[in-house]
Order: structure tokens, then sequence, then C-alpha cells
């Protein structure tokens, strides 16, 4: 269907049903903008984020409602911000759960029962791996659990409670999948959508249809877009 076309169906949807929702809509993000955030990315962007972004910047934070499935769609710069800073988060926990576990690696009783383990054996135990590795985690292809937040995430939604739809911008069949990440989980599910433009063709189906996407139903109150939570969530 293209991108354009099925972001023009939830825009008319929206006008129509959820006019205080549609108000949120934010213009265009700035080319320039976009193209650096094309040019940061090692494995490039693909094409259908780079043309919601030239479609619209996402939506103003308000009590509005969301456009997406419980999810706003975040504003480039807000995207980069928010990327940023779960980035910072995870360089501290990844340092701090790396040297913890480098210090009981250390301890006379992993050195004991490794030794044991061996010597039981006759041959070497298993190569011990770091609680998180981002730098494997990046090597991995799209859509591959990374358990942890990486540079290849970006951030192109949030419920504005510390969970977010992101677009994986690793390597491989799956590259562009839209999946979510869970504050106290990480990135615990598979990719759900294969595609930002298939969560908008999801959403547009929800809207027009009433049936549930990302587990959750559509409904309007004076204006407003509401996304209730559906039996199983």
């Amino acid at each position: 269907m293209g991108i354009q076309t099925v972001w023009a169906g939830i825009v008319e949807w929206l006008s129509a049903n959820a006019p205080v929702t549609a108000r949120t809509i934010r213009a265009p993000a700035p080319e320039a903008h976009i193209r650096s955030f094309e040019e940061a990315a090692p494995n490039g962007w693909p094409k259908d984020v780079s043309t919601l972004y030239r479609l619209f910047d996402g939506a103003e934070p308000s009590t509005a409602g969301y456009i997406f499935p419980n999810y706003r769609p975040l504003p480039l710069k807000e995207a980069g911000k928010t990327r940023q800073m779960m980035l910072d988060i995870w360089v501290r926990v990844v340092d701090e759960a790396n040297a913890v576990d480098e210090r009981e690696k250390r301890s006379p009783l992993y050195l004991n029962l490794r030794a044991a383990h061996e010597a039981q054996g006759g041959a070497p135990a298993p190569t011990h791996h770091k609680p998180y590795d981002p730098a494997h985690a990046e090597a991995a292809e799209a859509g591959t659990r990374a358990s942890m937040f990486i540079s290849s995430f970006l951030p192109v939604a949030d419920d504005g409670s510390g969970d977010f739809l992101f677009v994986d911008l690793r390597k491989g069949r799956q590259h562009g999948c839209v999946s979510e990440y869970f504050k106290e989980e990480a990135d615990w599910r598979p990719a759900i959508w294969p595609s930002l433009e298939s969560l908008l063709a999801d959403t547009l189906l929800s809207l027009r249809t009433g049936q549930p996407a990302l587990s959750f139903i559509p409904t309007v109150t004076e204006g407003r877009l509401n996304w209730g939570t559906f039996p199983g969530r």
C-alpha cells in the first residue's frame, strides 16, 4: 500500500473521528535533521523510517490520546534524546554488572569449581561470558534479543511511563523491524512488526475495524483517541 497512503488514511480517520488527537500531529521533521540521523546510522535507515519523518515529526505530548496503539509517535529530536539517555544508562549498568562478574570470576570459589570441572571431565571448562556484551549484541542480526539497550535501537514511540517502541537498525533479514522495549524487561519480546509501515498499517486497520492492535482496542471519547487493554495483554 505504501507508507504515504497508510499515513494519509490514519490522518483522515483521526480528522473525522478524533480531531483532538489529530491536532497533536507535528509538521514534517527538518530535512537536515533527518539526514543527520540517516548518516549516523552504520547500517542506514529503512526507507519507511525516513519517509515517515518526512510526513510528520511525531506528535506533541498531551492528554489528547496516542496515535499508535498505546504509544505516542516521538518527534525525531526527542527520539534522539531518548536513545542517548538509554545508552548513558546502559553504560553504567554494563560497567557495574561486568565489574561484579569479574570479581566473582577471580574468587577462590569460582577458581576451585573451574579446576574441579576440568579435573573431572578432562576438558577445559566452558568459556565464561560477560553478563552484558554490547559489541556482541550489536553484531547480532536485527530481531535478535539483545537483553539490553544498544545503539542500533531507535526509539520511535513511547507510552509516557518508560516503555517504548523501537526500530531495530542492525543488519539482517529483519533490518527495520519494530518491537517493544520495557524498562523492566528490556527487549524481551521478538519483533512485533517487520517494518514501521506494517505498524502503521496495523494501526489503520484497527482504527477502521475496531479489532485489536498490539492487544489494544481503539475508542474515542470527546474527540480523543484511547486505546483500551484487550483481554490477554
